[in-house]
């Protein structure tokens, strides 16, 4: 699990091993503020962000984490 900030936003990147362990499936969480604060607020409760085809590494599956969440962010999709 990664924690990372884009401006206001703390966003959590996740990756798990499919079940038929041939690749990795991403994760993401948004708050806003910090997820450890009392004020925070969950804007985008944890979801599967869905790619084409399973990753192939773990680093490849948090990054489309990470690629989904700021296209969420740039756009204001929260």
């Amino acid at each position: 699990m990664h924690i990372e900030v884009m401006g206001q936003y703390e966003i959590v990147l996740e990756a798990y091993a499919n079940l038929a362990n041939t690749g990795w499936q991403p994760f993401v969480t948004i708050y806003r503020g910090r997820s450890t604060s009392r004020r925070s607020l969950c804007v985008v409760q944890r979801q599967q962000v869905q790619i084409g085809a399973p990753a192939r590494s773990r680093d490849q599956a948090i990054e489309a984490a990470r690629a989904f969440a700021a296209q969420r962010i740039a756009a204001r999709r929260l």
